[in-house]
């Protein structure tokens, strides 16, 4: 195959050393996780990403063994100053990058991914678009505030602008209903699942699970307003109250709603039954969490579709998730996990309820949950989407 070079929007930390190790935040562990998998399926792979030097976060994570083509710091789009400040070095890294590339997928949309873009098209590189999420919908849930309103027009013209580029260039989205909004099925666009769970991770049979003690429920995801973690919290004081001592929570991940979530539960009087564990990067401890808990619940504002959920749906365990973005599709449109609307912390508790009293239901939704999982291994979708990304578009006739 080609050389390939990824521009993702994320924060790479770099060491010092000879042989600098590379970390990255755990908001983009996975993504990158999987990027590097379909990077293996290339002769080279090269990241572009937004670089710091020197000690990393005590949360970030190791990454190691990857060829990054470095771009200035700066802290968010947000940060207008350090961005404009940020633009020479950036543009100087960018060429750097593309020297050694022969296509690049482009995550986005994001200024400086336009930007590489040009570059690409004036160098005579194919250029492969990426979409992780609903863009404009997950910084509506981010920046509710009406400060935020010029950044929002900002970030709704992007988002006009890539999906003009989708109609020439091939893209890659996440789930069926991004598809949708980027063209359909025109052969050039391709709707992807990010999964980091291998095939040999797929358990063969469900574990034994005592439904008569406590209920251990598991939520994974970043504390962060569109994963609308302040809900479960709601939902569990309900339960609680209905069926005192029943239901535990076990929340993996971090972010800046933590100080709120303690609080909220300390208000409700369920401190005691939630259990916060940070971060744990994907592995055999994280998949040991999906199946001890007897049900995972993801209550998301907006998503994609979460790798998060192939985790649950890959360790046998009863899922109830938001019907949002491409999640029921995902579910195989509800087959495989209760679908429940979003912010509703009532839906959340009955469903949590109906999965504990119905065991006829559980063995349906988890049985066909495997199957799913088996379908869209990291071994399975990594390969599809370097094919997609390697091979040029069949002419239109």
């Amino acid at each position: 195959m080609s050389r390939l070079g990824i521009y993702v929007d994320a924060v790479f930390h770099v060491d010092g050393s000879d042989k600098p190790r590379i970390r990255v935040d755990p908001v983009d562990f996975a993504f990158l996780l999987f990027a590097a998998e379909v990077g293996k399926r290339f002769d080279r792979l090269v990241l572009f990403g937004r670089t710091r030097t020197g000690v990393a976060p005590p949360d970030s994570v190791l990454l190691d063994r990857l060829e990054l083509a470095r771009l200035p710091h700066y802290d968010s789009l947000r940060d207008f100053k350090g961005m404009v400040l940020s633009v020479p070095g950036t543009l100087r890294g960018l060429r750097r990058g593309l020297s050694g590339v022969d296509v690049v997928w482009v995550l986005g949309p994001h200024p400086y991914g336009f930007a590489l873009i040009g570059l690409a098209l004036l160098r005579g590189k194919r250029v492969v678009l990426g979409v992780r999420q609903d863009t404009v919908d997950y910084y509506r849930n981010r920046l509710p505030t009406r400060r935020s309103r010029p950044l929002l027009g900002a970030v709704w013209t992007m988002d006009g602008l890539y999906r003009l580029l989708a109609r020439r260039l091939k893209t890659t989205v996440v789930g069926e209903r991004l598809a949708g909004r980027y063209g359909g099925d025109r052969g050039r666009v391709l709707p992807m699942n990010v999964s980091l769970v291998r095939a040999a991770d797929v358990v063969s049979s469900p574990a034994v699970r005592d439904w008569e003690g406590t209920i251990q429920l598991l939520s994974v995801g970043r504390l962060e307003p569109e994963k609308n973690p302040l809900l479960l919290v709601d939902a569990l004081a309900l339960l609680e109250a209905q069926h005192p001592g029943r239901y535990r929570l076990t929340w993996i991940g971090e972010g800046r709603l933590r100080d709120q979530v303690v609080e909220r539960a300390r208000l409700l009087r369920v401190e005691h039954l939630i259990e916060l564990r940070g971060f744990v990067p994907h592995g055999p401890a994280l998949l040991e969490l999906y199946r001890s808990a007897h049900i995972f619940v993801h209550v998301s504002l907006t998503e994609g579709v979460p790798q998060v959920l192939f985790e649950a749906l890959a360790s046998g365990t009863a899922i109830i998730a938001t019907d949002v973005g491409g999640v029921r599709t995902a579910l195989d449109d509800g087959e495989a996990a209760l679908l429940i609307e979003p912010r509703s912390a009532d839906a959340a508790a009955a469903a949590v309820h109906t999965l504990t009293e119905d065991a006829e239901l559980r063995d349906r939704l988890v049985a066909r949950g495997l199957e799913l999982a088996t379908r869209a291994s990291l071994e399975a979708e990594s390969e599809r989407v370097a094919h997609f990304i390697a091979n040029e578009p069949a002419r239109r006739r």
